[in-house]
């Protein structure tokens, strides 16, 4: 099955302004929802690696690997909020 679509710019000239607004926070929306994917599936691809020793047979994570996980998402969280504060300054000093 084929999900693809294709919007010509003739389609999109078609549109109206108000049309085109919600086009736009369609496509700004969608990718905000990617990024968040991306940087969850980032966070927990680092997290795994650094935290899983072995394998998860059991279905459970060990406790040492459990607590090694909260505590790098927890650090992740931290270090992004940080991040977003700094960027936040920095923008209202312009």
């Amino acid at each position: 099955m084929d999900d693809e679509i294709n919007i010509s710019q003739e389609d999109i000239q078609r549109l109206s302004m108000a049309e085109k607004q919600q086009l736009q926070m369609f496509i700004q929306t969608e990718t905000q929802k990617s990024n968040i994917q991306k940087t969850v599936h980032e966070l927990t691809e680092t997290c795994f690696k650094k935290c899983i020793a072995g394998s998860i047979s059991s279905g459970k994570l060990a406790s040492k690997e459990e607590t090694c996980m909260s505590n790098c998402v927890n650090r992740f969280m931290d270090s992004n909020l940080a991040m977003l504060k700094h960027l936040e300054q920095l923008r209202a000093q312009q």
